[in-house]
């Protein structure tokens, strides 16, 4: 609230603080009185009495502690469409809370953030929190037809028939000054319409949701790395961070950021540097912003450095991994063993149908205020993310949820063809080894015909010599 409009107040009063360019009721309150009538030229005592006028007008009402930490009809927890997600995640997705879901590329940040998007729609009885969603989006338009996919083939979004594109709402947030203003006017603004709008017509569903895709987008610059540029990050990280818990705690509001990786390079210790107190940067990073289930999961990590790690309450990284997983056996063809130019025969081969290999992604919880760290693999599908379920698990991916199945390559397949991380899962002791008989009158192994002759009927030594010792017969 501005002092010039101040009732309390006297003329001289006013003109006397805006001298000292104290302007509104936190500038006076929240600047100590020494600074104050330093920059007024007056005395303490003159500007105490002017802050007890303030108070007496316009006194604070402090909250309680249950007020605090149990506000009506605000906290909620919605599902994530998955039982093995849920639980990874601490039963679901908790309102007051930011969630950084961070990965590179193709990941299935975006598929998750837009199945989210329709479970918030959801009444509390299927695990939702009947509520609409507003999505903001950096750049692009939102995929309202892969959204209309995940409704129609996630079971528990199909068969509620709850959710639609009407309870999304969208926005452009193209620069930070854009996403400052969203965030301290707009979507505060908005927000409150909705809520009273479902006050008197509940069919209106009230916002539970809000997703920023893609935060880290708005910070790449041409601009070369220096101290102001960094400085100027930290204040911005700070400044929309603190927009986004305002709007979570006031409202009881679920905030999804998606987030960036950039490459993690791991750094020899010098010798000759003189020994410093604590540890550095490169050394703590490991532990907030990367994951470490698998080999290669750890070289990348988070964006926005160590300002943003400290404003969210919960770190999610999704990989890609290099894996392959089949989705069954039946698309594996027999070939007939047939005879090549030089006189062997090709034996029986299965060959893969390409269309059917899925991509095995890795989620990883790399901090959580309300669960504790772990991984699972998941597949990105028809209905937005399907985590593995355990029996598909091998023993060479032991994590605290789910693991990658294991499933044997068929012949046909080359070592070559195999990604690194793809070993353990070859050389599980639980795979499905796939044992075809040899076709009638074939040798096994591709053996040529003549030298299975040649074997059966072999010439003794006695039939040797015999031949030898009469050459003209």
């Amino acid at each position: 609230m501005s002092l010039a409009s101040h009732t309390a107040l006297s003329a001289s009063q006013k003109a006397l603080l805006k001298r000292g360019k104290i302007v509104t009721i936190s500038d006076l309150i929240l600047t100590p009185v020494q600074d104050i009538s330093r920059r007024c030229r007056v005395s303490p005592l003159e500007i105490n009495a002017i802050v007890d006028t303030v108070c007496r007008a316009h006194p604070i009402h402090a909250s309680t502690l249950h007020d605090l930490l149990s506000p009506p009809n605000l906290f909620g927890i919605c599902t994530s469409g998955d039982a093995c997600l849920d639980a990874i995640v601490g039963g679901g997705f908790r309102t007051g809370m930011i969630w950084e879901v961070v990965g590179e590329s193709a990941a299935g940040k975006t598929q998750l953030a837009l199945r989210m998007s329709l479970l918030v729609q959801l009444s509390n009885e299927f695990g939702g929190l009947a509520g609409s969603a507003c999505y903001l989006l950096t750049s692009g338009k939102l995929p309202t037809s892969r959204i209309m996919q995940i409704s129609q083939h996630h079971p528990l979004l199909a068969s509620s028939g709850q959710c639609s594109l009407d309870d999304i709402h969208t926005m452009s947030v193209p620069s930070i000054d854009f996403l400052v203003h969203a965030l301290s006017s707009l979507l505060p603004d908005f927000i409150m319409l909705k809520l009273e709008q479902n006050r008197s017509d509940p069919t209106i569903k009230a916002v539970r949701l809000v997703v920023i895709d893609a935060l880290g987008e708005l910070f790449h610059s041409s601009d070369k790395t220096s101290t102001r540029t960094l400085v100027q990050r930290a204040q911005n990280v700070t400044e929309i961070s603190a927009y986004l818990h305002s709007v979570a705690s006031r409202f009881g509001i679920i905030v999804i950021v998606l987030n960036e990786v950039v490459d993690a390079f791991e750094r020899e210790p010098d010798n000759e540097e003189p020994f410093a107190t604590g540890l550095s940067y490169a050394e703590q990073s490991k532990w907030f912003a990367r994951a470490h289930s698998l080999p290669g999961e750890n070289w990348k990590e988070a964006s926005l450095g160590l300002v943003w790690a400290n404003q969210v309450n919960a770190r999610i990284m999704m990989s890609r991994t290099g894996r392959r997983r089949y989705t069954g056996f039946d698309h594996l063809v027999t070939q007939k063993r047939q005879k090549t130019s030089n006189g062997h025969h090709t034996g029986n081969t299965l060959t893969e149908d390409p269309e059917r290999l899925e991509l095995v992604r890795r989620l990883s919880i790399v901090f959580s205020s309300v669960s504790d760290p772990g991984s699972l693999d998941y597949v990105v599908d028809s209905a937005g993310i399907t985590v593995l379920q355990e029996e598909e698990q091998g023993p060479s991916r032991k994590t605290t949820a789910n693991a990658l199945p294991s499933i044997a390559l068929p012949p046909a397949m080359s070592i070559s063809q195999i990604a690194p991380l793809d070993a353990g899962v070859v050389e599980s002791e639980t795979a499905v080894h796939i044992d075809l008989p040899p076709e009638p009158n074939v040798a096994p192994d591709d053996e040529d015909e003549w030298e299975a002759f040649w074997e059966k009927d072999e010439i003794t030594e006695e039939m040797y010599l015999a031949a030898s010792s009469n050459p003209d017969k």
